[in-house]
């Protein structure tokens, strides 16, 4: 199954499963709401996943795809190239990056590593793309996305307030921001939040 707002994209994933006798392709979706509905109704084993969706980020997205089917296996699909694809696709947890410009073989073969419980990192995105943030960073990210303060994400996250100061001078210099807004609206722009 394809989640992606381009129609050539879904015709093109179809076209390539169909040479494929051992893989089917599933109805697809062009939104992240639309995918979770359609995920329950057709029951993918594996969801090809757009990085840039119109109506949601990836990871609001995966997890909506997830929510609906526990166990699906999550494939980027991207003509992204960006540094922080890979970090955003690690940090969601996906099974697979192939972008959108590679031959056809190699989507196959993510395809079929993701089937088999192996993670696939698409060549092209592998070099460069080294993690930036960690798990708590990204945590601590998405809790400055809501707006909250210091001592607010120290409660939520257990931590003491030091702590989360800390994180939030290494989000700064790891996204090369001036400031908590100026971090957020730069891993907005990067489609991490």
């Amino acid at each position: 199954m394809v989640i992606d707002d381009h129609p050539i994209v879904h015709l093109g994933v179809e076209r390539l499963v169909e040479r494929e006798p051992d893989l089917e392709m599933r109805k697809g979706a062009s939104t992240g709401a639309e995918g979770g509905v359609v995920v329950v109704r057709e029951k993918p084993d594996v969801v090809l996943l757009d990085l840039h969706l119109p109506d949601m980020a990836l990871p609001e997205a995966a997890a909506t795809v997830r929510r609906a089917r526990p166990g699906v296996k999550l494939v980027l699909f991207t003509g992204d190239t960006r540094p922080t694809v890979a970090q955003i696709a690690a940090l969601v947890g996906v099974d697979g990056i192939v972008h959108k410009e590679n031959a056809c073989a190699v989507l196959v073969t993510a395809i079929r590593e993701a089937l088999a419980g192996r993670r696939y990192l698409d060549p092209v995105l592998q070099a460069g793309n080294q993690l930036v943030l960690s798990r708590r960073e990204y945590q601590v990210l998405k809790h400055l996305a809501m707006g909250e303060s210091n001592s607010q994400i120290a409660e939520q996250l257990g931590l003491a307030n030091n702590t989360v100061k800390s994180y939030v001078q290494s989000l700064l210099v790891h996204l090369d921001a001036r400031n908590r807004l100026d971090a957020v609206i730069k891993a907005q722009n990067a489609g991490m939040l």
